[in-house]
């Protein structure tokens, strides 16, 4: 009887920046026969490397091992076949320097990162480098150091190579066998302005308000301010000729759709569905404005959109906007203050930008 080839060599795999995203892909890889090491905060760092990573989905709770959590790369140890950004995209170029260590021949860097322009930063940054585009459509939070929790059993992954040379269908599989929905899209740019249309719906508008985004969905002024910042990222899209796609859980395709209808009607149909989404969980700019930061993830979502815009000569007032008075809020904190539970005076300033 002919001997069984060995199996393969487990995937060693680092997330950098692992906070509830890392975290999330390296526990169900891990889970899945992956050697995965984390690399983040010092607390998280310390509670994982003593109970794990801890995943609470619907009440229940699991935990799960992974190879090494370190608070630095220079702990990390290595080689690697992967190494995922999980960091916000203020923080990226930092992390490029940080990672040089162990990014060696054959190692593959990827970016799970919300937004729009960090895989063309990374790439200008370290132009010899293997690099792939990763989108997690799963609602995770890190709710306290080592512990996630999942918001709902839909979404997945979605993969696509921005070096041509990637192969990214072994990841797929990898996911895949983790649990996960997992997706190769051939265009990195249309799966990452596609999940952009998502990240900028209840975001901007609630961070800037300090409000829920349920509530920013059931006021049919601000809903029509919403459907227009939705729909000048779409003209981008358009005029740049990137193709809107549909990712797992997320079907971009019929929201546009949705989208296009007379505002209202458009809003009974969505704001059932966009609030249960998202509900009162406040949305990833409310945390930087909440937590006095002095940047905000907004340049790669709205201000991406702007910046877009101006290239191709597509109008985007409402990005504009709102774009604005985040920058402005990280700055000025009285600026924040103006508008914090002061709709009216928010769909004041917008009345005059735009006429819907």
């Amino acid at each position: 009887m002919p001997e069984r080839p060995p199996a393969p060599p487990p995937l060693r795999l680092l997330f950098f920046g692992a906070g509830a995203v890392g975290s999330l892909l390296g526990a169900r890889l891990a889970q899945a026969g992956s050697e995965v090491t984390l690399v983040g905060r010092q607390p998280h760092v310390e509670a994982v490397t003593r109970d794990g990573v801890r995943m609470v989905t619907a009440g229940k709770v699991s935990n799960q091992s992974v190879r090494a959590a370190r608070p630095t790369i220079a702990e990390a140890g290595g080689p690697f076949d992967y190494v995922f950004l999980t960091v916000k995209g203020y923080d990226t170029l930092d992390a490029v320097e940080q990672l040089q260590p162990v990014l060696r021949p054959g190692t593959i860097l990827g970016s799970f990162q919300n937004g729009v322009g960090n895989e063309e930063a990374i790439a200008a940054a370290l132009p010899e480098q293997a690099l792939l585009a990763g989108s997690l459509m799963v609602p995770v939070s890190l709710d306290e150091p080592g512990t996630i929790q999942l918001h709902s059993r839909r979404g997945g992954v979605g993969l696509a190579p921005v070096s041509p040379e990637v192969n990214v269908a072994p990841l797929v599989r990898k996911l895949h066998s983790a649990g996960f929905k997992a997706r190769r899209y051939p265009d990195f740019r249309a799966m990452k302005w596609s999940k952009l249309l998502f990240n900028i719906l209840g975001n901007a508008q609630s961070a800037i308000l300090d409000l829920p985004p349920s509530h920013v969905f059931a006021d049919s002024e601000l809903f029509r301010y919403e459907r227009a910042a939705f729909r000048e990222a779409v003209a981008v899209m358009d005029r740049l000729h990137i193709k809107l796609v549909a990712l797992p859980g997320l079907p971009a395709p019929t929201l546009r759709w949705a989208m296009g209808l007379p505002s209202l009607l458009a809003q009974m149909i969505l704001e059932p569905r966009l609030g249960g989404a998202r509900g009162n969980k406040m949305p990833s700019l409310w945390w930087d404005l909440s937590r006095g930061k002095s940047r905000t993830e907004a340049a790669f979502l709205n201000g991406a959109v702007v910046d877009a815009g101006r290239r191709v000569d597509v109008p985007t007032p409402v990005n504009s906007v709102l774009w604005a008075i985040l920058e402005k809020s990280t700055k000025v904190p009285a600026e924040w203050e103006r508008y914090r539970r002061q709709p009216d005076r928010l769909k004041a300033l917008l009345r005059t930008a735009v006429r819907l």
